[in-house]
């Protein structure tokens, strides 16, 4: 009877040793050292706090948790070569008015961004975007229907960073000033502001801007952090050793997969993409072509009507990485919601560590994308 007794009492505790180390394992994520090793998370994935949320790529201490920095970059042939091109976490592109694109360089350090430019004006479709990942907006100027919807999100406190009343037609010796003006990049004054990290972290503690991350979900996808993703379901993949997307007649992005770096280089119009900083071509591990409807801003002020309007609701979009190519989707649920991409499977969408290029390819334009499967 005793070790009949004996044996239940043993499997009893047993059982009870399995739940507890399962619970335990379960609750356990990343070893904090220190209290500011806090965890930064987007939808479906904890990251680590010194795992950079949108390259996966190491992230320093102090901008874990930090909400990202977008900021609005001219992308004319006389803003060419722009400053710091090859430096952004995410580079988004889009049409604005008369068939040229504006970019805006997103980054999860401040402290990491180098001397950028030409630093321009902002546009509506813009600020929804940055405003939904939360980011700090940065922009010399606007347009009018930009500066109504960061007045409407000021009253949220959504409070943006703008070089019109930051900054100087000086230099750098000017005290008291954020973005400055370098006419060693061109004559016109239009064509040669920027600003930095630096410049930008004092110019948000001047306007006391909140710098912690307090959204979640607000990265447009999730980065793997081990290994990497190839190929994809032979369904919606195919091999792509090249992808060219048109925005207009005057703006044609051309990728080229280099498979001894794993990096797609971009060329515009066929000439290269360069840093101005220091004459190296921009590389991407990972493009995404978003296609979305684009038409004329509907208004009664005729300064405006020459400006353009993006569908921001859903669409049809392309993934590419590492010689392949993935017919994808995106979404954007609500003004302050972020914009997300999703997988065939309906999944948010999984890309490969480091840097990635968003462009917003009006519809209309979709024919025209080509893909070259062999070189």
């Amino acid at each position: 009877m005793k070790s009949r007794l004996f044996k239940i009492l043993s499997v009893v505790l047993a059982m009870m040793f399995i739940v507890l180390c399962f619970a335990s394992c379960k609750e356990k994520k990343y070893d904090k050292t220190d209290d500011s090793s806090t965890e930064s998370q987007t939808e479906g994935v904890t990251y680590p706090a010194k795992i950079n949320p949108l390259t996966g790529l190491e992230l320093s201490e102090s901008a874990s948790g930090k909400r990202p920095v977008a900021i609005m970059v001219e992308n004319s042939p006389s803003a060419r070569p722009q400053w710091g091109l090859s430096t952004p976490d995410i580079v988004f592109e889009g049409v604005v008015e008369g068939g040229i694109t504006r970019m805006m360089w997103i980054y999860s350090d401040v402290t990491q961004i180098p001397k950028v430019g030409p630093v321009r004006s902002a546009r509506h479709d813009y600020v929804e975007i940055a405003y939904g990942m939360n980011a700090v907006f940065t922009h010399w100027g606007g347009s009018r229907p930009a500066y109504s919807l960061l007045k409407t999100l000021a009253n949220k406190g959504y409070i943006d960073v703008d070089g019109k009343y930051m900054g100087t037609n000086g230099n750098e010796s000017n005290k008291g000033y954020y973005f400055f003006k370098d006419p060693s990049h061109s004559s016109a004054t239009e064509h040669c502001g920027y600003t930095n990290g630096e410049y930008l972290s004092a110019a948000m503690a001047k306007k006391n801007i909140d710098v912690n991350q307090t959204k979640n979900g607000w990265a447009p996808y999730t980065v793997i952090t081990e290994g990497e993703r190839i190929p994809f379901s032979s369904s919606s993949a195919g091999t792509c050793k090249s992808v060219t997307v048109v925005f207009s007649s005057g703006y044609k992005h051309t990728f080229e997969y280099d498979s001894s770096t794993g990096l797609y280089n971009n060329f515009m119009n066929k000439d290269p993409m360069l840093d101005g900083n220091n004459n190296k071509q921009m590389a991407v591990k990972n493009v995404i072509v978003m296609y979305t409807n684009v038409s004329g801003y509907q208004t009664s002020v005729k300064d405006d009507l020459k400006l353009r309007e993006w569908d921001l609701t859903s669409g049809e979009a392309l993934y590419i990485t590492n010689g392949y190519g993935e017919k994808i989707t995106w979404k954007k649920d609500a003004q302050d919601a972020p914009l997300k991409f999703y997988g065939q499977d309906g999944k948010e969408l999984t890309v490969n560590k480091g840097q990635t290029w968003i462009g917003a390819v009006p519809t209309a334009n979709k024919e025209l994308t080509q893909i070259v499967t062999e070189g």
